[in-house]
C-alpha cells in the first residue's frame, strides 16, 4: 500500500512481496522431500518468483532474489501462492530464517485474517459477491539498510483423489538475497 502524498503523518510504508512458487516443477525433480519443518529440503532458485509493486522494486522483479526500495521502520509482508493460485497443489510460508550478511529484518510474524472478500458468483466474474475469507502472509519489519540472506521455508501440499483435504506433499526452502535501499 503505498503512500503518495508528501505531506503525511508517517513515513512508514508497507511493502508487498507476492511469491508464486511453481509447485508441478518441485514435486518432479524433487518428488521426497523431508517431511520435518525443521530440516526442509533446499531448492535452486528456479522455481520462486517474487514481485513487488514497481515504486517498490529496484531490481530482481520476477525472480527468486528481489532488491526493494524501503526505509527503516517500513513493514515487508511475504504472500505465498503456487502457480493454480492454492486451488490444487498449496503452499504456505512457515518461516523466514535471517542468516547472513547484513541484518535488515526483525520480528518475523505469521498473520491470519478473516475479512469479508469479493467472489465471483452465477459463473461469471461479474458482478461479484461477498463471503468472509481468510488471508494470510509473513511480515517483518526493516530495521536498517543492507543486503541481507535469508532462507523462505515452505510447506508444499497437493491434491489426491477421494481425498477431500489437500495432503502436505514436504517441506522446502530456498534461500533469497534481499537489499534494502531507500
Amino acid at each position: 500500500m503505498a503512500i503518495n502524498s508528501e505531506f503525511v503523518s508517517t513515513s512508514q510504508e508497507i511493502i508487498n512481496i507476492q511469491v508464486v512458487i511453481d509447485t508441478d516443477a518441485i514435486t518432479t525433480d524433487y518428488p521426497n522431500p523431508s517431511q520435518d519443518p525443521n530440516n526442509p529440503t533446499g531448492l535452486p532458485h528456479n522455481y520462486m518468483y517474487m514481485v513487488a509493486t514497481r515504486g517498490n522494486t529496484m531490481t530482481g522483479s520476477g525472480g527468486a532474489d528481489l532488491n526493494i526500495k524501503a526505509d527503516v521502520g517500513d513493514v515487508i509482508r511475504w504472500y505465498a501462492v503456487s502457480e493454480y493460485g492454492n486451488f490444487d497443489s498449496a503452499v504456505v510460508i512457515y518461516k523466514l530464517a535471517w542468516y547472513a550478511q547484513d541484518v535488515v529484518f526483525d520480528g518475523e510474524t505469521f498473520n491470519v485474517y478473516t475479512r469479508t472478500g469479493i467472489l465471483p458468483i452465477n459463473g461469471t466474474a461479474i458482478p461479484v459477491g461477498f463471503s468472509t475469507q481468510n488471508f494470510w502472509f509473513n511480515q517483518a519489519t526493516v530495521i536498517s539498510k543492507g543486503t541481507e540472506q535469508y532462507n523462505v521455508q515452505f510447506a508444499l501440499y497437493v491434491r489426491q483423489r477421494g481425498v477431500d483435504n489437500p495432503v502436505l506433499f514436504g517441506y522446502y526452502y530456498w534461500d533469497p538475497t534481499v537489499t534494502v535501499q531507500s
